[in-house]
Order: structure tokens, then C-alpha cells, then sequence
């Protein structure tokens, strides 16, 4: 199915099953919950044989991505192919900070959409990777994102660090979460040291809180 990212959509996203439906992208995504966690309710061989016959993405999500852009944040173009039911696999997940209060959320503004939140840190603070993954862009956008960093994911998923004051990866660098990829800062369109960040599927923005509970590092319940 094509979809115009500025219309209306819908597409399943779930954890070894559907968990919900939304008709625009910042409520694409139901509630989650880690797998590890799911395992430890449910001992089920129904379980254990959907996880074998239903693998997740391939290495860096090239059955979704058709192309490997070093230069555009949003490298898929106004349309784009989203599949009917896709599986997201939030095991091995590692907050980017470990700063905790959110001082911008996830939404609309005035005169424009605020795609992801910022994250109060400190000029300096370590900010890492939020899953395993490979570096796509290290760019610099004087009045945006300042020093920023994209990692697209083996589970579908693309991560934007924005506003650092220092990148220690390069581009097309493997990373395993948790590791170190920049340094906190107030770098591009920034009124003070924070980190903005963002998680998209395909290009579309989604609600990190609907993944992340930030105040409770841990995943969203």
C-alpha cells in the first residue's frame, strides 16, 4: 500500500501480535511492552512458535528501507511503501540518557510540529544509542538540529540525537546500544543545553513517550 506521509494512514504495529490502529502518525503506536517482560507472563508454546515462524527485520531494516541515504533525515520522499502488520522489537533497548525530565513533549506548536521531546541534559552529558543499529547521518544544521545523529535499527526503527555539542560516530558506523554516540548540547535551533530526540518508522514521526517512560527509564507500560 502507498501513503502520502501528510494524509491519512493506518498501519499495525505490534509486538509477536496486533496491538493497535491509528490514523495519524503520532498515534501510530499502541502501548508496548519489552518482550523479555512479555516472556516472563506468558510461557505459551503457541508463543515460542510464532517467534520462530515470524523473524524479526533483517540486519539495519533493508526490507523496509529501499535506499541508504548519508544527506536527508526524511530519505524516503512524500510516498512510500508501509506494510499492513510489521513487528517491532523493543528487547534490548537503552534510554539515551540518563537525564530524566522532559522539558518539551511530543506535538504541535505554533507554527509547527515539535516531532520528537527534548530531554533536559547538561553541556557534556553522554548521550547513546537507544538500540543496536548503523549511523546514517552526522550532519550539522546551524538552525535545526544543530550537531545531530540518525541511526536506523534492526527492528524499523530510525533515532535522531539532536542538539549535541559533540558526534563520536562517524557515519555508516555500526553501534550497539548503549553506546556512546555524543556528548549533550545546545548546538542549531536551541534556547538551552537539551537533547532532541526522536524515534520514526519510515519517515514518520512517533510519539517517544509512547515507547519510552523516560521518568521511569524504563519501556512505556
Amino acid at each position: 500500500m502507498k501513503f502520502n506521509q501528510f494524509g491519512k494512514f493506518g498501519i499495525l504495529i505490534a509486538i509477536f501480535g496486533v496491538l493497535g490502529i491509528k490514523s495519524f502518525s503520532q498515534d501510530l503506536i499502541a502501548k508496548l511492552a519489552p518482550i523479555d517482560k512479555t516472556l516472563k507472563k506468558v510461557d505459551s508454546l503457541a508463543l515460542l512458535n510464532l517467534m520462530k515462524i515470524e523473524p524479526l527485520a533483517n540486519s539495519y531494516a533493508s526490507d523496509l528501507y529501499p535506499n541508504w541515504d548519508n544527506v536527508h533525515v526524511h530519505s524516503l520522499g512524500d510516498k512510500f511503501n508501509i506494510p499492513d502488520i510489521y513487528s517491532i522489537d523493543l528487547t534490548g533497548f537503552c534510554m539515551p540518557t540518563k537525564q530524566t525530565k522532559i522539558t518539551s513533549s511530543f506535538g504541535p506548536r505554533r507554527r509547527r510540529m515539535h516531532n520528537g521531546i527534548d530531554i533536559k541534559v547538561y553541556v557534556g552529558d553522554t548521550i547513546v544509542a537507544a538500540f543496536d543499529g548503523k549511523v546514517r547521518i552526522v550532519q550539522t544544521e546551524r538552525r535545526g538540529y544543530g550537531k545531530y545523529v540518525v541511526i536506523r535499527h534492526n527492528n524499523g526503527l530510525e533515532t535522531i540525537y539532536g542538539h549535541l555539542s559533540e558526534q563520536l560516530v562517524k557515519e555508516n558506523q555500526e553501534v550497539k546500544a548503549g553506546e556512546i554516540i555524543g556528548l549533550g548540547g545546545n548546538t542549531g535551533r536551541s534556547t538551552g543545553s537539551h537533547l532532541h530526540f526522536e524515534t520514526r518508522f519510515l519517515d514518520i514521526a512517533i510519539n517517544p513517550a509512547d515507547l519510552f517512560d523516560f521518568p521511569k527509564q524504563d519501556i512505556t507500560t
